[in-house]
C-alpha cells in the first residue's frame, strides 16, 4: 500500500483511480532490410488515470483542427523507460507525449502530458 502523503505534500492516487487501460508504443521501431518502416512495437500495457485538461480549435488554411490536451497519471514504471518519442493509446486514440512530471522525485507516480489532434484513432488490426 502506498502512503497517502509523504513529507513532500504530494497525495498519491489510490488503485481504484487508475481505471483506464492504456498501451504505450514505440513508433520508431527501425526499418526492414528493404528500407520500409517496421510496425510500431508495444512497450507496455498498464492502467492509468486520464484527465482532460483543455481543448481548442486551431484554424488552418482550409481546415479547422481540434486539439485536446490530457494528463495521464501512471504508477512509475520499473521495467521500461518512457521517452517523448513514444505514443500512448487510450481506447484506440493516439496520444502524443509532450512532457513528464514526477512531482516529488520519489519515483512512485508519473504524470505524462499528452495531446491529440483531430481525435486521431488507431485502426484495428
Amino acid at each position: 500500500m502506498l502512503p497517502k502523503r509523504l513529507g513532500t505534500g504530494i497525495r498519491y492516487m489510490s488503485a481504484s483511480q487508475y481505471n483506464v487501460p492504456i498501451t504505450i508504443t514505440q513508433p520508431n521501431a527501425g526499418q526492414a532490410t528493404d528500407g520500409t518502416p517496421l510496425a510500431e512495437t508495444i512497450v507496455a500495457t498498464t492502467h492509468a488515470n486520464v484527465a482532460k485538461w483543455r481543448s481548442r480549435e486551431v484554424d488552418k488554411a482550409q481546415a479547422r483542427n481540434a486539439l485536446g490536451y490530457y494528463q495521464i497519471t501512471i504508477r512509475y514504471p520499473k521495467n521500461y523507460n518512457l521517452d517523448s518519442g513514444m505514443n500512448i493509446l487510450v481506447r484506440n486514440q493516439r496520444h502524443l507525449i509532450d512532457g513528464f512530471l514526477d512531482e516529488d522525485g520519489q519515483k512512485i507516480q508519473l504524470k505524462i502530458s499528452t495531446w491529440v489532434e483531430n481525435d486521431t484513432v488507431v485502426a484495428q488490426s
